[in-house]
């Protein structure tokens, strides 16, 4: 019984796996398959390309190429800034051994800060890291022949003057390291001059231990040549600019004086020849300056603004050369006391003995005879208050009130040359109205954009504009040669066998608490020259300033010496022969 019984509720023996157990395999294995198609799909199906570019990222390189930018060349070709190989030095942080060591073995080659090197390698998740740039050619394989690891080397473009670092260096500008225009014409150009850049594209094997990936022999390859930059062909002379800037560096040298500004131009198509600014550094010594001041510095020109009252007053009918006023010490305008700084025993002068002897007290009772508006309009019309087309960056538009804020003292105040500011080509512009017949000429910089093929885009000036009639411009320029060769106060700007027309410049200037005298009572003084030559068929117009000069410093004394060099040296330079007298008799 027990044994039948023992038999009737023992389970039976089975082989193999139990029903759960094979459904739950099941619902696995295909759970699996599942997801092995989901990943086969969305591989194949719906997301293919981004697991396509993971695989070329493994690949395929690609480097940048960079362009050449374009050079800046003077009207004759020459080479004023230029971009040339250069090796740099780069490291693979990842690769450094000993980072401190590393960065003194380079800056003991190369210069530069051990610490800040030490930070850069030390950075083991980075890359890539600059070492120094732009290295001379000896330089650079003098770091490479240490054979540092994780040191290489790769070619830049380096912008150097061929023509020296201070020729043209304010109207020039600088780039930095990476070849962007940071100031002058390589800011102004810098869409020009940048080219656009070019790639590599290569197939590389993935590298595996030791081993270095190389290029696949059949694989993608792609070049793009980079497009160099657009050169500049400036209207500079270099051989001019070279010389005014020395002649600019003695003149403030030897009088003492804190800066000189002084441009070079061509009467007929507003050309700029030459423009240039000198100052002492921090340690005195005259140097050129990187700041263009000749469209940056705008002051109260004095004197030199007085033919633009003459003009208009001739052009008006209400003088000519021989209309006489009686001059005397002084004259009270409103609380404004005019007087001269030279005297002289003249009481009755003519126009002309006015503008020869620069009567201040003269000037302002001929201006007399002019209504405000019509005064401020001719000022407008010379170009006073308006900047010029030269876009140059910092360029300033000066300063001329508006004539409705004008008072009973603003009229005298601008015909001896105070109470409005201009920039230095700003007034050079206003006397080449003189020169062109009475038609204001836009000065421009850039003669035109030459492409990588040669092909030149000129760049035209603006149409010249009518201000005065070529009448009154030629008895003005009359007036100005006799400045110069009868007694005037410019006979030292002369020039043997050369009429000059021009006008000197002896002018306060103002000071940041208000008034021309300093803190110590002290005044300071602005002296200049304006003109062109020859008088009789202007050729060239120059104007120099020269800032603060020491001791008995004025226009006549100052400038009018300074512009007489220049101009004996543009003349021999562009050989330019004299021409017929502008006086008659």
């Amino acid at each position: 019984m027990t044994t039948a019984f023992g038999n009737l509720v023992r389970q039976p023996t089975r082989s193999g796996f139990s029903g759960w157990r094979i459904m739950f395999i099941g619902l696995a294995m295909a759970l699996v398959g599942s997801l092995m198609i989901y990943r086969l799909v969305s591989l194949q199906v719906l997301d293919p390309e981004r697991f396509v570019e993971h695989g070329e990222s493994q690949r395929i390189r690609t480097a940048a190429l960079a362009a050449e930018r374009g050079a800046i060349v003077d009207r004759n070709g020459v080479e004023l800034a230029v971009s040339t190989p250069r090796e740099s030095i780069w490291a693979d942080p990842r690769l450094i051994v000993d980072p401190v060591t590393t960065a003194q073995q380079i800056v003991n080659i190369a210069g530069g800060d051990v610490e800040q090197l030490s930070r850069r390698l030390s950075n083991s998740e980075a890359k890539f890291a600059w070492m120094a740039r732009q290295l001379d050619d000896d330089v650079a394989e003098t770091i490479l022949s240490l054979d540092l690891p994780g040191i290489y080397a790769t070619e830049e473009q380096a912008r150097i003057t061929p023509s020296g670092s201070d020729v043209a260096r304010g109207i020039l500008g600088r780039t930095d390291v990476d070849g962007i225009g940071l100031s002058g014409l390589e800011s102004q150009y810098d869409q020009f001059l940048t080219g656009e850049a070019g790639r590599i594209v290569v197939e590389r094997g993935i590298a595996s231990g030791d081993a270095q990936a190389v290029t696949i022999p059949d694989g993608e390859y792609e070049l793009v040549s980079p497009t160099p930059g657009d050169s500049l062909v400036l209207t500079l002379d270099r051989t001019v600019q070279f010389e005014v800037e020395n002649l600019l560096r003695r003149t403030v040298s030897d009088s003492g004086a804190k800066s000189g500004t002084a441009i070079v131009s061509r009467t007929a198509t507003g050309e700029i020849l030459a423009m240039s600014t000198v100052a002492r550094n921090i340690d005195g010594n005259v140097v050129v300056s990187g700041e263009n001041r000749a469209v940056t510095w705008i002051v109260e020109p004095g004197s030199i603004s007085k033919p633009l009252a003459i003009a208009a007053l001739i052009e008006e009918g209400l003088i000519d050369s021989n209309t006489t006023v009686e001059v005397t010490d002084e004259l009270e305008i409103y609380d404004l006391v005019v007087t001269d700084s030279v005297r002289t025993s003249q009481s009755i002068m003519t126009t002309a003995d006015v503008l020869r002897n620069s009567s201040n007290v003269g000037v302002a009772l001929l201006v007399d005879r002019i209504g405000d508006e019509t005064f401020h309009s001719y000022l407008s019309d010379f170009g006073l208050g308006s900047p010029t087309v030269l876009d140059f960056p910092g360029e300033s538009a000066g300063i001329l009130h508006p004539e409705a804020e004008w008072s009973g003292i603003s009229r005298p105040q601008a015909a001896i040359g105070y109470g409005y500011a201009a920039t230095p080509l700003q007034m050079l512009r206003s006397y080449n109205v003189f020169a062109n017949g009475g038609v204001i000429v836009e000065p421009h910089l850039v003669a035109g954009i030459q492409d990588a093929d040669g092909d030149l885009d000129i760049v035209s000036p603006r149409e010249g504009r009518r201000v005065i009639s070529e009448e009154t411009a030629r008895e003005v320029t009359s007036l100005l040669a006799g400045v110069v060769s009868e007694g005037g106060t410019g006979v030292l700007a002369s020039v043997p066998g050369y009429q000059i027309a021009g006008k000197t410049g002896t002018a306060l200037i103002a000071q940041p608490g208000g008034g021309y005298r300093d803190e110590f009572g002290e005044v300071h003084l602005l002296t200049s020259f304006a003109g062109f030559l020859p008088a009789a068929d202007p050729e060239l117009s120059i104007v120099v300033m020269i800032e603060e000069p020491e001791g008995e410093a004025s226009g006549g004394r100052i400038a009018a010496p300074l512009f007489g060099e220049i101009s004996n040296f543009a003349l021999q330079h562009f050989r330019i022969p004299p021409a017929e007298s502008v006086i008659d008799g």
